[in-house]
Parts: C-alpha cells; structure tokens; sequence
C-alpha cells in the first residue's frame, strides 16, 4: 500500500472529481440538431470542448455568435442535464477528509488542496454548487480563464501551487505536490510541476496514463484515503491496491 506525503494536494475536475460526459454528449447533440449540424460530425471530433474557437471552427455559419452559443451549450449541461452529473467513486470523502482536521475534526478554515481544470468558470463553479456543495468551493481554484497555456503546460498546476503555499505561509520550493488526473495531458502538466500524479481510469486506459508518467492509477477515488491531515507537517495519503504498470 503506497504512502504519499503532501503539502498540497491539487485536482483536475472534470473526469478526476466528476464525470460529465453525458451531459456533454447530450447538450452537443440538442445544440447541433437546433443549428442543423448532424452530430456525430461533432462528437467523432477529438473531444469537443465548449469553446468560442471550438464552435466558431465546427458552426462557420452559426448566426449566434460565438460567446451566446458557449453560454448556451454550458446552460444545457448545467440546468437541462444536471441530473446525468455523477461524482466520480470516492471524490466527495476523500475532499471532505481534506478539508478535516484529522486529530481534532475540525474544518480547516484553508484547506491545502485546489481544483485546477481547463473548464470555464461558470461549469467548473456549478458543480461546487450543486454536487459538490457538502464539500465547498476550495479557495484556491483554477479556471481556463486564469492561465494563458492549458494543460500540458503546468502554468495551471504551478499558480494553483503558489497561491496554496502563499496561504499556508510556505515554500513553494519545497512544497510535495500530488496531483489527482485522468488525462495523459494533464498528468504531464503535474509531472511539470514536480507532483507526484495519482491518475484514475475514468477517460482512458491505465496503460495510456502510465505512459504519459502517472506514478499510480487507481480505478476510481475509493482507494485513496488521507491517514493525516494536521496544521503541522505533511498530508499524508495512502493509495490501496493501484493497478498493476504491466510496462515495468
């Protein structure tokens, strides 16, 4: 059973803490059958993500412009399919842990962990909003809107590292950072960081994220659990039964 020790422990959202596939597949379908686009030309695209350069390169001749049709697609997904939202296993408990003090029980006023994601604030917030509400939004969290590179570039990673540590009056320097993935592309921008990555089989197979350089996969959060999580000295987490890197 792995033992990790962190200082801060940063998450990617969609597919990590949430699965919103569904929702995703079923908003695009809607929106494309409104605008007479057939949808599968947009969902064998790779991954349609819900972006003004998206739309404005798939719905050249879309009268809506490109910032109401992204406002749009992300009301469907948050309001017309909340319902088909699932937490990914594990993710609730494991946030609610961070947020414990575990000695005394007491919710820490700043918790050390942050959500980094490539989404939009509007969808990325809804979640903490609803689904996610019992946990609370972390304060330290990281939106497309907040970097100039996405992920692999671990500009995300890096800012949401350095705020945490600027709260906890610490060294960024020094800081052990373990980052929570499913994407090959954002395990790399943790490795960028210098994290320890711990990806789950959400969106794509364990061998794909062992390559992309995930020091452990796990099929969902359920394996995950915080043994420590004081004022003073690391987090510390354990990893239960991760899957076997067939590659080694």
């Amino acid at each position: 059973m792995p033992i990790i020790h962190a200082d801060v422990c940063l998450f990617d959202l969609d597919g990590t803490l949430v699965d919103t596939q569904y929702a995703s597949d079923c908003a695009w379908s809607n929106f494309c059958n409104r605008h007479k686009v057939d949808p599968s030309e947009i969902m064998n695209s790779s991954g349609p993500g819900i972006t003004g350069e998206f739309i404005r390169k798939h719905f050249p001749s879309l009268e809506l412009g490109s910032d109401e049709a992204v406002q749009e697609l992300e009301y469907s997904v948050a309001y017309d399919y909340l319902d088909s939202v699932r937490l990914i296993p594990g993710a609730k408990k494991l946030l609610i842990d961070l947020n414990t003090n575990s000695l005394t029980k007491n919710k820490f006023i700043k918790p050390r962990w942050a959500v980094v994601t490539s989404g939009s604030p509007y969808l990325a917030h809804m979640w903490f909003r609803t689904i996610l509400r019992e946990v609370g939004t972390p304060e330290v969290f990281i939106t497309a809107s907040d970097v100039t590179k996405d992920k692999p570039d671990p500009e995300g990673y890096r800012k949401a590292c350095f705020e945490l540590c600027n709260l906890w009056d610490s060294s960024m320097k020094d800081a052990k950072k373990v980052v929570f993935e499913d994407s090959p592309q954002g395990i790399k921008a943790g490795k960028g960081v210098g994290a320890t990555v711990i990806a789950v089989t959400t969106t794509f197979e364990k061998f794909k994220l062992y390559e992309a350089g995930a020091d452990y996969v796990v099929s969902d959060l359920t394996g995950v659990h915080v043994k420590k999580n004081t004022f003073t000295g690391s987090i510390i987490l354990d990893v239960q039964d991760p899957l076997i890197n067939q590659s080694n």
